[in-house]
C-alpha cells in the first residue's frame, strides 16, 4: 500500500485581514488585506477601502489599533475605548494577540485573522479563501489525466460533490461520471463500472466488501475517485484498503466548516437563497464563532430553518436557532429562556423546503414537526398537499 499526500510548496506567511461582512457592503467575498508592519489605526476616521468604515456608526472615529511586528510575525489589537467594544472571537477585549483563524468585530464589521503567503488566488472552479481551501484547490490543480486513483476524505457532515466534480474534470475532462455507494456495492456492478471509460465515484469506500476492494486494487481502465469519512492512515494502514494494497496516487482532505470562517456566509448566503431577510449582526457573529459538529450539512439545515422559520420576519437572528446551536432543536420555545423569546411566525413551509427536511431528517415526520413547530398531523397534511411519498415519512 501506498499513496501521495500533496502539500502545499512551502513560503514565509504573513498576517492578513479577510473581511467578511462590512455595514456598508454586506457579506464579502472578496481578497484578504496584508497587515503592514508597525501600528494601523482602525476607525471611522481613519484607513482606507475594506479598512474604512465610514457607513458603521458604531465604529468610533478612533475605534481600534493593530500592532504587527515580524522576526517572528506577531499580530496584536488594541481597543482605544472606544464606545461599542471591540470584540475578539465573541469576547470584548482590551488588548490581545491575535491568532490565525481569530474572528475580530469592529461595530457591525467582521474579518477574520489569517497568516497567507499572498492576499489572492488565482481563478479557479474551486472557491474559497480559507488556508485549509487553498491547500485543497492546489492539490486537485495537480491531477491530471494520468492519475487514476485519488482519495478524497471529509470530516462526518462533509458534502464531497463540488471537490469530487472538480476532481473528474481534471482526471477524465472527455468522459462521464457515474456514483456508486460502498455501502450498497455489487460486485458485478462495480467490475461493469470501472471496465468503462466514465470517471467511478465510490463513496463509504471503507464500507465495500472485500472482493470489490480487490475490484479497485486490480488497475481498472475507468479512472476512481473514492470518498470517505474514516481515518484514511487507519483505514489504509492496517484496514482493508491497506490489505488489499490500494495504491492512491493522491490523498486529498476537504476542510471542515469550522477551519472555512472566511467562507461560512457566503456558504450560507447561498443556501439561504436570494430572497431570504437580512442576517442580524449578533447571528452573524454566533455563527462565525460555532463549532459546526455537523460540518456543511449542519449549516444546510441551520438555513433551511433559518429560511422556513424567519419567512415574513425582518430580518434573520440568533433566536431562530439558538436552542439548535446549543444542541437541542429549534421546533419549540424554551419556557423562560430569554435567548428564545421572540414572536416567531410560522409560515407555510414550500415544497422544497420540505423536501429538503425530509432529506436532512430522512422522512422523520416528527423531527419534521419539531422543527417546524407543528403538529406530526400538520407536516402529513402538507406531504398529502403536496404530494410527496408518505411511505418515505
Amino acid at each position: 500500500m501506498s499513496y501521495t499526500v500533496c502539500a502545499m510548496p512551502s513560503s514565509d506567511p504573513r498576517p492578513h485581514l479577510v473581511p467578511v461582512y462590512t455595514a456598508e457592503r454586506g457579506i464579502l467575498e472578496g481578497p484578504a488585506i496584508r497587515l503592514a508592519i508597525g501600528e494601523t489605526v482602525l476607525g471611522r476616521d481613519e484607513g482606507t477601502g475594506l479598512l474604512a468604515f465610514p457607513g458603521d456608526s458604531l465604529v468610533s472615529r478612533r475605534h481600534a489599533r493593530l500592532t504587527v511586528n515580524d522576526e517572528p510575525w506577531r499580530v496584536a489589537i488594541e481597543d482605544l475605548s472606544s464606545k461599542n467594544g471591540t470584540f475578539v472571537n465573541g469576547r470584548p477585549i482590551e488588548t490581545i494577540g491575535l491568532v490565525d483563524g481569530d474572528v475580530v468585530r469592529m461595530g457591525q464589521s467582521f474579518f477574520v485573522v489569517r497568516w497567507r503567503s499572498r492576499p489572492e488566488e488565482s481563478a479557479s472552479d474551486i472557491p474559497g479563501r480559507a488556508p485549509g481551501q487553498i491547500r485543497m484547490r492546489a492539490d486537485i490543480e495537480r491531477i491530471d489525466p494520468h492519475v487514476r486513483l485519488v482519495m478524497l476524505h471529509g470530516g462526518e457532515g462533509c458534502v464531497f460533490d463540488n471537490a469530487t466534480a472538480a476532481i473528474h474534470r481534471r482526471m477524465n475532462p472527455e468522459g462521464g461520471i457515474q456514483h456508486l455507494d460502498g455501502a450498497q456495492a455489487d460486485s458485478d456492478v462495480l467490475n461493469r463500472l470501472l471496465s468503462g471509460a466514465a470517471t467511478v465515484v465510490v463513496s463509504n469506500v471503507e464500507s465495500l466488501q472485500p472482493e470489490a476492494v480487490g475490484l479497485l486494487a486490480a488497475s481498472p481502465m475507468a479512472p476512481i475517485i473514492a470518498t470517505t469519512t474514516a481515518d484514511p492512515d487507519a483505514l489504509m494502514g492496517d484496514g482493508l484498503l491497506g490489505q488489499a494494497a490500494v495504491e492512491f496516487q493522491r490523498v486529498i482532505r476537504i476542510p471542515r466548516l469550522v477551519e472555512r470562517r472566511d467562507d461560512l456566509l457566503g456558504l450560507l448566503k447561498a443556501a439561504l437563497g436570494e430572497d431570504s431577510p437580512p442576517i442580524s449582526i449578533d447571528l452573524i457573529e454566533t455563527l462565525l464563532i460555532y463549532g459546526w459538529p455537523g460540518d456543511v450539512m449542519e449549516l444546510i439545515e441551520v438555513a433551511t430553518e433559518l429560511r422556513i422559520r424567519g419567512a415574513g420576519l425582518d430580518a434573520l437572528v440568533t433566536e431562530l436557532v439558538s436552542p439548535r446551536l446549543r444542541g437541542g432543536r429549534t421546533g419549540r420555545l424554551i419556557p423562560n429562556d430569554p435567548l428564545t423569546q421572540v414572536d416567531v411566525r410560522r409560515p407555510v413551509p414550500s415544497r422544497p423546503d420540505l423536501e429538503g427536511l425530509m432529506t436532512i431528517h430522512n422522512s422523520d415526520v416528527d423531527a419534521i414537526a419539531g422543527v417546524l413547530g407543528r403538529s406530526r398531523m400538520q407536516v402529513m397534511a402538507w406531504i398529502r398537499q403536496y404530494g410527496l411519498d408518505e411511505d418515505d415519512a
